[in-house]
């Protein structure tokens, strides 16, 4: 219990060293001072009193040597309170205001980096998902041996993969709603933008089943040329699969529909 109350004793004195030197900072007039203080909460990682003092002297050593260390160090603890937003954007200001700063490769990527934070579920608006994109291509383009470079191609294939789902849930939306001419050219703009996407085979075969649907349900003057698509999708989808494939029995069935279709129509 003793040794409770000293420690307790002790945290008091050191919370109270702490605020005593942050208020005198705050209202001191020395910027020399005030920038040791709010180093000095920096390194702590107490973000927020520095933040706070780096902010005072934003204002106060405008235009001067100081103000590229300042950007930098309002830019780091806005990371650190994980103000991504902000954080991003004065990384962008860093970069485009000291791009020959020793600093300047770590504030494009971090740019980058925030921003890829803030992308949203690919349910969501993607504005962010773009924008982390571009970043991170200006970013390879100008450091193209950079030590980020792992991480900003594993960030670039996460981010990409979010939109694709994000077009593929467009696109699988069509079928879904038996809008099956627009499920077709949406499905095909999804294969040609994404070649890699991870529902490449379930979408060249909703090509082929959209085609034969489409026939289908088409007016009997169109039905000839969309029953003769289908099959030539069966032809596509062949080319890329084998027998192994878990929609290759269901495809034979769609083509021998088409087939007997045409027969029909023919006879």
């Amino acid at each position: 219990m003793k040794y409770l109350s000293l420690s307790i004793i002790i945290i008091s004195l050191l919370f109270g060293g702490c605020r005593s030197k942050f208020q005198k900072a705050l209202k001191s007039t020395d910027s020399k001072k005030k920038l040791e203080v709010a180093e000095y909460f920096f390194m702590k990682k107490d973000f927020y009193r520095a933040q706070t003092l780096f902010d005072q002297l934003d204002n106060e050593i405008a235009n001067t040597p100081l103000a590229e260390k300042i950007l930098y160090y309002q830019a780091q603890c806005d990371y650190g309170l994980k103000m991504y937003s902000l954080a991003g954007y004065r990384y962008k200001i860093y970069y485009e205001t000291y791009p020959t700063s020793v600093n300047a490769e770590e504030a494009l990527y971090l740019n980058g980096y925030c921003i890829y934070l803030e992308s949203q579920d690919s349910e969501l608006d993607q504005v962010d998902t773009y924008k982390a994109i571009e970043t991170f291509k200006i970013f390879v383009s100008v450091y193209p041996e950079s030590k980020y470079l792992n991480d900003c191609n594993k960030y670039l294939d996460i981010l990409r993969a979010k939109l694709s789902l994000k077009a593929y849930n467009n696109a699988k939306l069509y079928y879904n709603i038996g809008s099956y001419k627009s499920a077709i050219v949406t499905l095909r703009n999804l294969v040609n933008d994404f070649p890699e996407i991870a529902q490449r085979e379930e979408i060249d075969f909703l090509i082929l089943k959209s085609n034969y649907l489409l026939a289908e349900n088409s007016v009997p003057e169109k039905q000839i040329q969309r029953y003769q698509e289908t099959i030539s999708a069966f032809d596509e989808f062949t080319e890329y699969y084998t027998e192994s494939s878990k929609y290759m029995a269901n495809a034979k069935v769609i083509k021998e529909k088409a087939v007997n279709a045409l027969n029909k129509i023919n006879k």
